[in-house]
């Protein structure tokens, strides 16, 4: 069925609301990936070179414009993956213009590692990205870095409580403004500075640490929110300020999901002027994981009329599934976007409207993003869809059908499903899934078996 009228007319389109705001260009914008190294640090989650390959060449077929690949001094592991990617790019399964970036902490030992560590690989410097980061907030500086600040500057570790904090951030500049130019001056062409917990740090220091690492060569600044404790309106203050400090370089947000609010702020981030933003699919990532993928991107598309040009939104459920199968992480069932039931109905109400218009009770047509659509058949369900299916399936059936017999396989439906729900256990299925979530890591107790073992082999040494 078609309208009589403009879908305008019947009911009020999101983007009445977005639209008077200043939105970039689509074309200007970047999907920064980080799947592959914080979206491995969730607890649990192990990947193996091969497996992230895959994940890299899904990546790739989406369309994001950057790859966070790795911290290739951390695991020898990622010395291959490397290596895997460099083939790949040659083999043409990997994009060729999509960016590689590695990180490495702000010190030239780790600068000289990753160079080797690249080029070993089969990369010439100028096809990576090197993310060098440092802390930003006080307690991060002081207390975290103060140790090793102090032995920078000759003074002893036991001082870090008596300097006051003005020391550790003078200090912390000085060591970023030297290893830039540092990695600059070892023929490191592209290079991306961040400061870790830069949302809680105060925005004239978090500019002042920045510019050193700009000045010194750095051509792109990432703004992590850590902790993802933004709101919307720090978000706005954050990057309206750091858009006015450094028009003329690229900006990336880098946000956590531990409020659920990192898609509106990597939002608010690009409608304050940082094209590019950082997500991860599925969502993955420490604690409550980073700026999920899906609902970045659909809510952009969707809502503000920002469709980003060559990528493949209907590639978002292959990409879900893959990084499900290779972590053990499930998406929920209600997950916006890409859960398998948010395409679902069983509401007789539901249903039927849905029946007429799709957009009745979905505002993202399913098709676009990869999705499926069923109709699931319980309590809820109502006899309109209900009396379709019975139609389409007549033949099937072996008797004609009507509203009489569609009501009565109705009654038999929800008779069924309260059979099948006094039997049905639900604790045991939660309980199975905790269980294998458990199952992807160590215990401190199992971790304490293992070293008793290693310490028997260790003793008869």
């Amino acid at each position: 069925m078609n309208p009589q009228e403009d879908w305008n007319q019947l009911f009020v389109n999101p983007q009445h609301y977005t639209s008077t705001q200043a939105l970039p260009d689509p074309a200007t914008l970047k999907i920064y990936d980080t799947t592959l190294r914080d979206g491995e640090q969730m607890p649990g989650v192990a990947l193996s070179p091969k497996q992230k390959y895959l994940i890299a060449q899904e990546v790739s077929r989406l369309g994001c414009h950057v790859v966070d690949l790795c911290f290739p001094t951390v695991s020898p592991s990622e010395h291959e993956l490397l290596r895997l990617v460099c083939e790949g790019r040659r083999k043409g399964e990997i994009r060729k213009d999509l960016e590689i970036l590695v990180m490495c902490r702000a010190n030239p030992r780790d600068v000289d590692s990753t160079i080797d560590i690249v080029t070993r690989a089969g990369m010439s410097l100028d096809e990576v990205t090197f993310l060098l980061f440092t802390s930003g907030s006080g307690l991060h500086v002081k207390y975290k870095l103060g140790p090793m600040l102090l032995k920078r500057e000759g003074l002893e570790a036991a001082d870090v409580g008596d300097l006051p904090l003005s020391f550790f951030h003078a200090a912390n500049r000085k060591m970023i403004d030297e290893v830039t130019r540092y990695a600059v001056d070892r023929g490191v062409t592209r290079i991306e500075f961040g400061v870790e917990d830069a949302s809680r740090t105060p925005l004239d220091l978090l500019i002042d640490v920045a510019r050193a690492a700009i000045d010194a060569g750095a051509r792109r600044y990432v703004f992590a929110d850590t902790t993802g404790s933004l709101t919307p309106e720090a978000t706005r203050y954050y990057c309206s300020g750091l858009t006015a400090a450094f028009p003329g370089i690229e900006r990336a947000t880098h946000f956590h999901d531990d409020f659920g609010l990192a898609t509106i702020n990597t939002i608010t981030g690009i409608l304050s002027g940082f094209n590019v933003f950082t997500t991860t699919i599925n969502g993955l990532g420490e604690r409550a994981g980073n700026a999920p993928l899906h609902c970045v991107v659909a809510a952009l598309k969707y809502l503000y009329g920002l469709e980003i040009p060559g990528f493949h939104y209907e590639r978002l459920q292959v990409a879900k599934q893959l990084v499900e199968n290779l972590t053990g992480i499930p998406v929920q069932a209600k997950e916006p976007v890409i859960g398998r039931n948010v395409y679902s109905h069983e509401s007789g109400i539901h249903t039927h409207g849905v029946g007429i218009f799709r957009c009745m009770y979905e505002p993202i047509p399913y098709e676009e993003v990869g999705g499926n659509t069923r109709f699931v058949y319980g309590k809820h369900s109502g006899s309109a869809s209900l009396l379709t299916l019975l139609r389409e399936r007549q033949q099937e059936i072996g008797c004609p059908v009507d509203s009489e017999f569609a009501r009565e396989v109705l009654e038999a439906i929800k008779e069924l499903r309260n059979a099948v729900g006094a039997e049905l256990e639900p604790s045991s299925f939660i309980r199975q899934y905790y269980e294998n979530l458990d199952r992807l890591g160590l215990s401190e107790e199992e971790v304490v078996a293992l070293a008793q073992t290693v310490a028997r082999r260790y003793t008869r040494v």
